[in-house]
């Protein structure tokens, strides 16, 4: 109900008396249940549009570090070919005395990443999923809080 009666424009000082039938006070009691219930809203909606953005924020800068320290672990999971390389020529420099005949003796070949580094890697793609988790219902719960104040908000007509 969208009564536009300027009569009503007083502040509630006491709550109003609901009427017995509807419409009996002229629209009194709907009139500024409307108008606490959109305060209410308003008020609403901007404490959780600005916990949201804290969220985003904090979300955003966390999982830029995080992928800084996973960039850094993961290499240590697998077997540098640089060593490769540097085995094969050294073995051309002095003369092919065939040290490495197939690649089951190559360095790599005998690589095993250290046990410390697994769990590290794992807590850092598991934190980095639950940074990128919340990010991610955070901005849906923007689009409802914007969706919530164009369907049912204070200025919706309806």
């Amino acid at each position: 109900m969208n009564t536009k009666a300027y009569a009503f424009e007083q502040p509630i000082t006491e709550r109003p008396e609901i009427p017995a039938r509807f419409g009996e006070d002229g629209g009194k009691f709907y009139y500024y249940y409307d108008q606490l219930a959109d305060e209410l809203d308003e008020d609403l909606t901007k404490r959780l549009k600005s916990q949201l953005d804290s969220l985003l924020i904090f979300a955003g800068l966390f999982a830029g570090v995080n992928s800084a320290f996973l960039a850094l672990t993961l290499p240590m999971m697998s077997a540098d070919p640089v060593d490769d390389t540097n085995a094969l020529l050294l073995q051309l420099v002095k003369g092919g005395n065939a040290t490495i005949n197939s690649e089951a003796d190559l360095p790599s070949a005998t690589f095993t990443p250290p046990p410390a580094i697994y769990p590290v890697n794992i807590l850092f793609a598991v934190s980095l999923t639950c940074a990128l988790m919340s990010s991610f219902l955070a901005v849906l719960g923007q689009q409802w809080l914007s969706s919530f104040v164009g369907k049912w908000g204070p200025n919706a007509g309806g």
